[in-house]
């Protein structure tokens, strides 16, 4: 009786055990705060300023004379150029970045989502990033353009099922244009609406750089 005792104890803590163990793989929300504001930003209307944090949902706006500076956890920084907006569908349940116009370029080197990615997403084009340095620009409604600066991203029309893996050293710009009936045309694009020292400049942010000799692997 008493080893049984002891057998049904043992594997109620091995079960327990088990079940935090699991818990802890997830990723756990990691905060998400704006570090820089220059000109006019808002969130939810609101004005923002360095230091306000943000919640799954919230729609990020900057005029024609704002930018601002996205940091996630300390390995990850976002910027919004001016005159854009980006609806921040970030938690422990969500992954998306949307950006409805505008300009926003990244580099992220450490998982902050449980999917182990995260999407950026305008009107034509959808990118499932994991962790590298990108630009995206939604400049219509029916045309972005994106730009794998350095490492490998998945992209894929907004009209399309499949995706393909983009890979570059040192940029790989595309167009994402949508035609009259509908579908996204892709094409090749070249580096534009942005530069090297740019993307230095947010790597160094968080304390990283990019080497521009080979694609990031992160």
């Amino acid at each position: 009786m008493y080893k049984r005792i002891c057998s049904l104890v043992i594997i109620l803590v091995i079960a327990v055990s088990n079940m935090y163990c699991k818990k802890d793989t997830l990723v756990k929300p990691m905060n998400a705060a704006i570090v820089f504001v220059n000109g006019s930003v808002t969130v939810n209307d609101m004005e923002a300023s360095a230091g306000t944090l943000l919640q799954y949902g919230d729609v990020i706006k900057t005029s024609d004379n704002g930018i601002c500076r996205i940091q996630i956890g300390d390995k990850n920084v976002l910027h919004i150029g001016k005159s854009s907006e980006l609806v921040f569908n970030i938690s422990d349940k969500g992954n998306e970045l949307l950006l409805n116009k505008g300009w926003l370029g990244g580099v992220t080197r450490k998982i902050f989502t449980n999917e182990g990615k995260y999407l950026v997403k305008t009107p034509t084009v959808v990118a499932s990033i994991r962790g590298t340095s990108f630009c995206v620009v939604a400049s219509s409604a029916d045309k972005s353009y994106f730009c794998v600066c350095n490492g490998s991203i998945n992209l894929r029309g907004s009209s399309m099922e499949k995706g393909e893996d983009v890979t570059a050293a040192h940029h790989k710009g595309l167009w994402f244009q949508q035609d009259k009936t509908g579908n996204v045309i892709v094409k090749e694009a070249g580096l534009l609406y942005h530069d090297d020292k740019g993307i230095e400049e947010l790597a160094a942010s968080i304390q990283e750089r990019i080497d521009w000799t080979k694609p990031d692997s992160n």
